[in-house]
């Protein structure tokens, strides 16, 4: 008789996974979302993996083990793995492990990014610097703006891989910075965080867009940055009202708006417009024109309140909160005055704001094709697609891809036919 099979459960492992409140599905997209970002490679975890590892079934390998030591910030003896590898180990080899037998992929990155030079020149492996340069901080922050900018023009695909290797970089400087410097740091690492969950969030993976959002708040908090925890309270605002869920897009709204004395007008108005949509949600027409009214009165309001209030919330204009008012008319299932509302906001956006034109105007179509109107659905659809294109957003192609079954009742004519093929071709 074969005796049975005898696993050594790691209890560590468990611990920490009970410690943190996830259950095994959340960490399997936790790794997920941390394998993309760190070091640019798909891997196919899931709940059962997890809970093989837990109950000492199989072992992870060393790129997992080196994961976990990141979802959960403590050395890998602490869960029960050997000390972690050198800091000279090349990630590289990590990788060639997973891609060896745990079914993981890897997209194309620059060579650079890969550890290359380009051009046949190799990067040498180099450590964390022993120091902080605030102006390099500074510089960090420059860049990031840049980003944003490109951002607008371009939409979230050129820009992934860029972000996680500057949030790589900046969790390495954490490691030896100190002082002022530090705080600096801290609140630099919280706009790059965040700005990644906005791209994650437009690009159509919610569960990167959420993990990004919560390191974001971890060190805003740390940096004690009252302006950047309501921001990013009120973008986790948004993401909960992305999937409709009303009673969380309110509360974390409100909780962006505490100590609102202590924040900008523009500030306020993202928040406000969060709780407006809130209110849409829930189906209460009074509390959302409320909200919106003084988001209006906000966002309009010319106080200067600094250069790091205007990298943040510079895009909040009168604009973009008439076109959040539009969508909010829609929620309320109210296609007429959204189709209004839309089309004045489109014509006061600001020309750099193409992918945000892109969105707004595939939300146009839609409320065209709810009010009844199939041709001008059609025609303002074409040309959110033709955007669409130089600015591939999820949200947009989202709303584009709902229009099928709005014009279900004119399928057989051109405009309608033509539509689909366009669509058809949508990445």
């Amino acid at each position: 008789m074969t005796a049975a099979r005898i696993y050594v459960p790691n209890v560590q492992l468990r611990e920490h996974r009970l410690r943190h409140h996830l259950t095994l599905e959340e960490v399997a997209e936790a790794l997920i979302s941390l394998a993309w970002e760190r070091f640019a490679v798909r891997v196919g975890v899931n709940a059962g993996m997890v809970g093989k590892w837990e109950r000492g079934e199989k072992r992870p390998s060393r790129f997992y083990q080196r994961l976990f030591v990141l979802l959960y910030s403590v050395p890998a003896e602490q869960l029960g793995f050997r000390p972690a590898m050198p800091a000279d180990q090349a990630d590289e080899d990590l990788l060639m492990e997973l891609g060896a037998g745990e079914g993981a992929s890897r997209p194309f990155l620059p060579d650079a990014a890969r550890g290359g030079g380009g051009a046949g020149f190799p990067v040498p492996a180099v450590s964390a610097p022993r120091r902080v340069d605030p102006e390099a901080v500074g510089r960090l922050g420059t860049i990031l703006s840049e980003y944003a900018k490109i951002d607008n023009l371009l939409g979230p695909a050129h820009l992934l891989a860029l972000t996680s290797l500057h949030l790589g970089f900046i969790s390495e400087l954490l490691t030896v910075a100190a002082g002022e410097a530090r705080t600096e740091l801290l609140t630099v690492g919280a706009r790059y965080a965040e700005f990644a969950g906005w791209l994650h969030q437009d690009a159509g993976h919610p569960q990167a867009a959420a993990y990004w959002s919560d390191r974001a708040m971890g060190w805003a908090q740390a940096a004690g940055n009252d302006l950047m925890v309501s921001y990013v309270l009120m973008r986790k605002s948004n993401q909960a009202s992305s999937v409709g869920d009303a009673s969380r897009t309110l509360g974390l709204a409100r909780a962006a708006l505490r100590g609102q004395d202590r924040l900008s007008p523009r500030a306020r108005a993202l928040a406000l417009r969060q709780e407006a949509r809130g209110h849409a949600l829930s189906g209460d027409v009074t509390g959302c024109a409320r909200a919106l009214d003084v988001a209006r009165e906000q966002a309009a309001a010319t106080e200067d309140s600094g250069e790091e209030d205007r990298i943040l919330t510079g895009y909040c204009t009168p604009a973009f909160v008439e076109m959040e008012a539009a969508d909010c008319a829609m929620l309320l299932g109210q296609p007429d005055q959204a189709v209004v509302t839309f089309e004045h906001g489109l014509a006061i956006l600001p020309a750099q704001y193409q992918r945000d034109r892109a969105v707004n105007l595939a939300r146009l179509a839609v409320a065209y094709a709810a009010s009844r109107e199939p041709e001008q659905a059609c025609a303002v659809a074409q040309e959110a697609a033709a955007i669409v294109h130089s600015t591939w957003s999820a949200r947009a192609v989202a709303e584009l891809r709902r229009l099928p079954t709005l014009l279900s009742t004119w399928q057989d004519s051109g405009p309608v036919v033509e539509l689909e093929a366009t669509l058809a071709a949508l990445p």
